[in-house]
């Protein structure tokens, strides 16, 4: 798998937001909380998206940074989530610590976070 994060990977419709709010599940790992939904296989295998609150940091460098470090910690990370060719999975990662935290700790808690992810994505295609 490339370490890239390329357009195909951005979740940036407003209609897919929308339905990983009302039918995904979540999980946290201090201080990112992650949304996801599984579907059945489409035009992508994953598609990821990050949301830091405009309430806890009102100026946009702290937002754009906190953001930025997200979608690094994800790249270099989402070898470990294997996702089979069957399915496809948009995933929404949120911010929710109040301070702004280094790279190393937001990079900590995205491998606990993907890790995670896999073993409930490889629990759940397990015929049953």
């Amino acid at each position: 798998m490339k370490l890239t994060f390329g357009k195909n990977e951005k979740l940036k419709s407003k209609k897919a937001i929308e339905s990983l709010f009302s039918e995904g599940q979540s999980y946290v790992s201090h201080p990112i909380r992650i949304v996801y939904r599984i579907h059945p296989k489409r035009d992508y295998t994953i598609r990821i998206g990050e949301s830091v609150a405009k309430k806890k940091f009102k100026h946009a460098v702290d937002r754009n940074l906190l953001k930025r470090r997200i979608k690094e910690a994800y790249r270099l990370n989402k070898a470990l989530v294997n996702i089979s060719e069957e399915i496809s999975i948009d995933i929404l990662f949120i911010y929710t610590s109040s301070k702004i935290k280094d790279y190393h700790t937001i990079d900590k808690m995205m491998k606990e976070i993907l890790i995670k992810l896999d073993t409930i994505i490889n629990k759940k295609e397990q015929p049953e």
